[in-house]
This record gives C-alpha cells, sequence and structure tokens, in this order.
C-alpha cells in the first residue's frame, strides 16, 4: 500500500484527546433504540470512538461522521477548545486527509485513507452498510461481488455479525436495541486491530453537499502522507 506502511518514523498518536463537533451529553442512561428505515439506508450520520493501532499511526478519541451511499463522506475531529484537529473527506473514489492548523493536506485513494485511520479498507458506501447494519438478506449486492465482494457470517436473529474481505476484517460485538444495528465492532486488517463504538447515529439525513467540498484546498499545501505523519510528529 505504499506510503501506508512503517518508514523511518514511529507510530504516530491521532489522538490526545479528540473530541466531536457535535452537542454531545457526557453519559447517556442507556443506548437509543434505533431502526434502519424500511425503504433503505442511503447515508448514516453521527458519532463515535475509536480505539485503533495500526504500524504507522494510532487513533483514540471521538469524532464526527456522516458517510452516503454516492461515494460521499466525512470524518472531524476537534480538538478540547473546539478547533479542528484533522478533517477527512471523501468524493469520488478519492480521499483527503486535512489538517487545518497547518494548512495542508494529503491526497488518496478513498480505502487507502480509510485505512489508514480505521485499518479496514473501506469507502463510503461500504461504511453506510457497515454502521447500519442494512447489508440486506443475504447481501448478495449489497455486498458487493468478485473481489468487492465481503463474507458475511450472520446469527440466529438474521443480523451481520461478522464479515471479511481479503486481509480485513470486522465483527460486531455488540447492537443498539432495535433492529441489528451496530453499536461496537472491531476491525481488523494488516499490522491493525481497533475497535470503533457508535455514540449516536442516524439514517438518512438531508444531503449537505458543502459538507464535502473540497474546494478549500487551493488555499492549502499539498503534501505526501508521509509528511503529514511529520507534522503529526511534531
Amino acid at each position: 500500500m505504499g506510503s501506508n506502511r512503517p518508514g523511518a518514523h514511529g507510530r504516530v498518536s491521532l489522538a490526545a484527546p479528540l473530541l466531536i463537533a457535535f452537542s454531545l451529553a457526557a453519559c447517556a442512561p442507556r443506548p437509543p433504540r434505533l431502526v434502519p428505515p424500511s425503504g433503505g439506508v442511503e447515508a448514516v450520520e453521527g458519532f463515535g470512538s475509536a480505539s485503533i493501532v495500526g504500524a504507522e499511526a494510532s487513533v483514540k478519541g471521538r469524532f464526527g461522521f456522516v458517510f452516503r451511499g454516492s461515494g460521499l463522506g466525512r470524518i472531524e475531529a476537534v480538538d478540547p477548545i473546539g478547533r479542528t484537529a484533522f478533517l477527512i473527506l471523501f468524493r469520488e473514489g478519492r480521499a483527503w486527509f486535512v489538517l487545518p492548523g497547518r494548512k495542508a493536506y494529503a491526497e488518496d485513494a478513498a480505502g487507502v485513507m480509510m485505512e489508514r485511520f480505521l485499518g479496514v479498507a473501506i469507502e463510503p458506501r461500504e461504511a453506510v452498510l457497515l454502521l447500519s447494519g442494512a447489508w440486506g438478506a443475504g447481501a448478495p449486492l449489497e455486498a458487493g461481488q468478485g473481489e468487492d465482494a465481503w463474507l458475511l457470517d450472520h446469527d440466529a436473529e438474521g443480523r451481520v455479525v461478522r464479515g471479511a474481505h481479503g486481509e480485513f476484517s470486522f465483527a460486531v460485538k455488540s447492537f443498539f436495541p432495535g433492529d441489528g444495528v451496530p453499536r461496537e465492532i472491531a476491525l481488523a486488517g494488516p499490522d491493525t486491530s481497533g475497535r470503533v463504538k457508535v455514540l449516536k447515529a442516524a439514517f438518512n439525513p438531508p444531503r449537505r453537499d458543502e459538507a464535502f467540498d473540497v474546494t478549500f484546498l487551493s488555499r492549502f499545501t499539498a503534501k505526501t502522507w508521509d509528511e503529514i505523519l511529520e507534522l503529526l510528529e511534531r
């Protein structure tokens, strides 16, 4: 995967700590009941926490997210005083990892960038399926076909509990009350492992194109991924 493998620098932390750019009660008494829309899930947004350890970087903290089946996506983490620590934008099969405080970004394929963040090379369409649990009965189309296919395991209730795609895999450790929406997911890939916990999620939010706009990057400096890692080490 090129620059996503270890280089001269050690593992970089993307934590310290990360907070979401949404209103969030510190402790919820119980997880909400979630049921995917009967007409299908085209998009999912919300916030969660991640604890991922990889060969190059570790991620630990909370982040906001929105993913759309059309290939658009956004992940945002902010520091304790409300500044964006980093931002990942996805569109048309590409992704941009942005450090607003440094006015710098790196661009790569969407799956490559997601692997750097979560350890699993998935694109926004697959993230919608993973976070909603709405792969479909047997999921022959939703899970992909041929080389893009995910091999899925279901439990006695018909919920997807595990999936594998080449060197990448996930396992659902807990669900929201309702209809098979994952709450805690273990992720694994080459030299990477960890968990994501969804704290809150909503399905099919109104489309906000400005959330995925990348034109502002014309004012930023393009960097290689190794150069981004060097900035994170400083």
